[in-house]
């Protein structure tokens, strides 16, 4: 018997997830940390609300996970000039540091992905994650 689509996806979510883990370990993140630094752009600002979207995050825990990381010194923060009661959030140098370190250890897990594939099953399995996504 077959398993289920959706336990398939419970598995490689599980595996994912493992890795995820052993990335924050190496690089002395907490989840939140890691999270915030990938949503956030390298040389553009965001506001604190986009950024609590972009984490699927409500304001206030997206806020809890700005300090965090202002604390670490991987963002900065400023009042916007034309509404106080806006919040920009910018990548420090540091935390562009941080965020080249997450990308060069997700390319290390991309490569072990892919190198047990052909240039075709590449293709097909980056075609079928993003039509997943874009339907769920």
């Amino acid at each position: 018997m077959s398993r289920r689509f959706f336990e398939l996806i419970l598995a490689i979510k599980r595996k994912c997830q493992c890795n995820e883990e052993q990335i924050q370990e190496q690089l002395g993140l907490t989840a939140a940390q890691f999270h915030g630094l990938i949503v956030l752009d390298e040389g553009g600002e965001v506001a604190g609300c986009e950024f609590a979207r972009r984490m699927g995050l409500s304001p206030s825990r997206g806020s809890r996970v700005l300090c965090s990381l202002t604390t670490a010194g991987y963002v900065a923060t400023h009042v916007r000039a034309e509404d106080r009661r806006t919040i920009q959030v910018a990548l420090t140098d540091k935390g562009r540091r941080m965020k080249g370190r997450i990308a060069d250890r997700m390319t290390d897990c991309e490569s072990r992905i892919c190198d047990r594939l052909d240039h075709s099953g590449v293709r097909q399995v980056r075609a079928a994650l993003e039509r997943l996504e874009a339907v769920l």
